[in-house]
């Protein structure tokens, strides 16, 4: 049973963010290390030392330039999201291909709802291994199995008991950029039809990353790195084109922004600034 490598990356990315001991760190996931095999969480655990933590942060960022940056910051703005949004009476919350996304678990504001985790079910049983072993710490949940290029999103959450009439949170991180356009439009009609008040935070790629690469010598490399893990990307949107695409859809565009103005957003965190191809948007139903 093999996760999604990048999958794996994204954990380890917030298991050394919440190891930070030179500042203060954006967030505590204590579940990430627990998805790791046993060679990536040593990893973890040395990153405390200091001078090791240097050497394992430019061994990260040397093999996928701004990936760090970009996961920490999205994981931090999204988790502000659901503390808001849960604040204000919403009592469903979807995360959609989940991954091993385990704010279920670790955000307290979440205990209570009803949390709805979609992913394909190789990941999902992997996770779902982890979860089982250490049950006396996790919360309620319901998992969702879906391929988002076949399944029908919808029909497969109502089957397990989401409310569309309902107002929703929606999280949608680190998978746009590995569908088709048609997969990622269904996805926002789905949104769009949900309770007014819904919110949708996703994460997508700068349309040049797909259509034009030689634009950006880093993103070029980038792009190159991932398909070299066989989950190659396929999907962007022109950020001027954004606010258009999703009023298609019935929805409004409350945020966007890419990674490298995380450190304006977090000035703790002064060292997370990443490239202004990753990006990170919140819309809402109108």
């Amino acid at each position: 049973m093999k996760p999604s490598r990048t999958a794996l990356y994204v954990a380890l990315f917030r298991a050394l963010e919440s190891e930070e001991t030179q500042r203060e760190s954006l967030f505590v996931d204590s579940w990430a290390k627990q998805v790791l095999p046993m060679t990536l969480r040593a990893a973890v655990g040395l990153s405390r030392l200091a001078p090791l933590r240097a050497i394992i942060r430019r061994y990260v960022d040397r093999r996928a330039r701004g990936a760090y940056a970009s996961v920490v910051g999205r994981t931090r703005y999204i988790d502000d999201v659901i503390k808001r949004e849960v604040a204000t009476d919403c009592p469903q919350v979807v995360i959609l291909g989940a991954g091993f996304d385990c704010r279920a678990h670790r955000m307290k504001e979440l205990a209570g709802l009803r949390v709805f985790e979609v992913d394909r079910a190789q990941t999902q049983a992997y996770k779902r291994l982890v979860v089982e072993r250490h049950k006396e710490q996790a919360q309620p949940l319901t998992y969702v199995e879906v391929d988002f290029q076949r399944d029908d999103l919808a029909a497969r959450l109502g089957q397990c008991g989401w409310d569309r009439a309902v107002r929703t949170t929606f999280v949608w991180e680190g998978v746009t950029s590995y569908l088709s356009a048609d997969a990622v439009h269904a996805v926002f009609e789905i949104v769009g039809q949900t309770a007014k008040g819904s919110v949708l935070v996703f994460t997508y790629l700068h349309g040049d990353v797909i259509s034009a690469p030689d634009k950006s010598a880093v993103s070029t490399e980038v792009r190159d790195y991932v398909r070299s893990l066989g989950e190659p990307w396929t999907y962007g949107i022109d950020p001027s084109e954004l606010e258009g695409l999703l009023h298609r859809f019935g929805l409004v565009l409350e945020d966007d922004l890419g990674a490298d103005q995380y450190p304006e957003r977090y000035p703790e965190a002064q060292d997370i600034a990443g490239y202004s191809f990753n990006r990170i948007a919140l819309a809402r139903v109108s």
